[in-house]
């Protein structure tokens, strides 16, 4: 029997270079209106540094490029009209060095813009994370993250680096974010 961690390791080196999953969401529509919450979906890809392996670590994640983020419900009290941007500047092993073996925790912000119905509705979301299971939606490993009036998961899979012969040191993402009601106040 292979325990966990060993599963997580053969994992992200067998998957290490298989493409990155895209969010996949429903195209937006009038049930958007009528939504309570806000449900957004983000594709992307982070830069870590110094990067995991098999040696504990703790270090940064960056987003080089924007990625792309949908939103269904309201959105500072505006309707999406289409795709915004998001980028991360995120910290891990923030409570000890992580390892591609052990997952982890850390904290991070997104920056996000969103086109409305209103204008382009930009703002921050601060967040910490924990990270380390096996993903059941394409990733290798999945992850969730928190904060003040939202709550999220995340999917990653590998894109340069496997751990085991080198550092995972570039990863595509597929997150989820959960606004709850009253988050945007408008």
């Amino acid at each position: 029997m292979i325990r966990r961690p060993a599963t997580i390791a053969l994992a992200v080196a067998l998957l290490a270079l298989l493409p990155g999953v895209r969010a996949l969401a429903g195209p937006l529509d009038d049930d958007d209106a009528n939504r309570k919450d806000t449900e957004c979906f983000i594709d992307k890809d982070d830069v870590l540094s110094p990067g995991l392996s098999l040696s504990p670590s703790s270090g940064s994640a960056v987003t080089p490029e924007a990625g792309v983020i949908e939103c269904h419900g309201k959105v500072n009290g505006a309707l999406p009209t289409g795709e915004g941007t998001v980028t991360e500047v995120a910290h891990y092993g923030t409570k000890d060095p992580d390892t591609c073996t052990s997952g982890g925790e850390g904290d991070g912000k997104f920056d996000i813009s969103v086109p409305t119905s209103a204008g382009i509705q930009t703002f921050s979301v601060v967040f910490t994370f924990t990270y380390g299971e096996p993903s059941t939606r394409g990733g290798v490993v999945a992850g969730k993250f928190q904060g003040k009036g939202f709550h999220g998961t995340f999917d990653v899979t590998p894109k340069k680096g496997d751990c085991v012969t080198a550092p995972v040191t570039r990863i595509h993402t597929v997150d989820e974010i959960n606004f709850e009601e009253g988050y945007f106040t408008h």
